[in-house]
């Protein structure tokens, strides 16, 4: 007699559980699992369905369980601003430098660094189009076959003609340093942090940026220089002061500008910058634990060329959520 072979409950619950990707777009769980069995395949596919910030994030938490996509579906953050005023004659000297005279440990990161890579990608129209007349019959087809689908189109978008086409400068803007800023402050909390730095510090070497904490006071280090224990020896998880960023944008610019924080601090923190920052910004790219984007973003954005979220976290209804 031959043995049939039955679903656990677990399994039968991912098959039946429907992901709405986009309001026209619907796939079972069990579907985008087999499809997008990897980071670098979803962020593909949320190119090829132009996905938004907060689309994007709900993607990749039903699909990858670690601290980060966590943190992004976590609801325990700052959406509130305080309303402390800001001496407008401190903080010009207030960012410290540490300095690692070893050579740091580059940290591995599961979902972050491959969003960086990402940036760069332009998906071709063509290839848009094909896989709208595809929608949700890519679901339907058989073991591996609906992976290898979006793993063509990722070839073929690659070796396209690139003449005449437009391709988003983000890592070379200007030829410009890079910098990411954490906020580590009370708000997004010790656990919160802890448990994304190692992704936050391997997106930061990804962009050969600089990198910054903000919380009473900023602590900045040079690119290569810092590593995850260094971050977290000088995260300080008090107050929200992001007036004292301010010395890193007087008369320096940055090409881009990665913020990853709540939605924090004080009215007076941005006017205190507006005043204080002289250098410009090409790009400011945003990753969010709140539903909306960062105030952080808010406040350095003022003297960017474009302020872009890339991430937003989905604690609600993802679709009321920059639509």
């Amino acid at each position: 007699m031959t043995k049939m072979k039955t679903s656990s409950t677990s399994d039968l619950s991912t098959s039946l559980e429907l992901v709405e990707v986009t309001s026209k777009l619907k796939f079972s769980k069990a579907a985008l699992m087999r499809i997008l069995p990897d980071v670098e395949t979803a962020l593909f596919f949320s190119k090829v369905y132009e996905l938004n910030a907060a689309q994007v994030a709900h993607l990749l938490s039903v699909l990858f369980q670690c601290s980060l996509t966590e943190a992004l579906t976590g609801a325990d953050h700052s959406e509130d601003l305080q309303d402390y005023l800001v001496d407008l004659a401190a903080h010009m000297d207030d960012v410290d430098t540490d300095d690692i005279t070893t050579s740091p440990a580059v940290p591995h990161g599961e979902i972050l660094p491959e969003v960086w890579k990402s940036l760069e990608v332009t998906v071709a129209q063509s290839i848009k189009d094909v896989a709208a007349k595809l929608g949700n019959t890519v679901a339907l087809m058989p073991g591996k076959q609906g992976h290898m689908v979006f793993k063509s189109m990722m070839q073929l978008n690659k070796k396209r003609p690139t003449m005449g086409d437009h391709r988003a400068q983000i890592v070379h803007a200007r030829q410009l340093q890079n910098l990411l800023i954490l906020d580590v402050s009370g708000s997004m909390s010790s656990s919160t942090v802890r448990a994304i730095v190692n992704d936050v510090v391997a997106l930061s070497y990804q962009a050969n940026a600089h990198m910054a904490i903000v919380s009473d006071t900023c602590t900045h280090w040079e690119p290569g220089t810092y590593d995850v224990d260094s971050v977290l020896r000088h995260a300080e998880y008090s107050g929200t002061h992001y007036e004292t960023l301010a010395p890193l944008f007087q008369g320096h610019d940055w090409g881009t500008v990665i913020t990853v924080a709540d939605y924090d601090s004080s009215y007076s923190a941005k006017q205190y910058l507006a005043a204080h920052m002289t250098g410009a910004i090409d790009t400011v790219l945003d990753i969010s634990l709140v539903t909306r984007p960062t105030y952080l973003a808010e406040c350095v954005g003022q003297k960017a060329r474009e302020v872009r979220p890339i991430l937003i976290s989905n604690t609600g209804d993802l679709y009321t959520v920059l639509r």
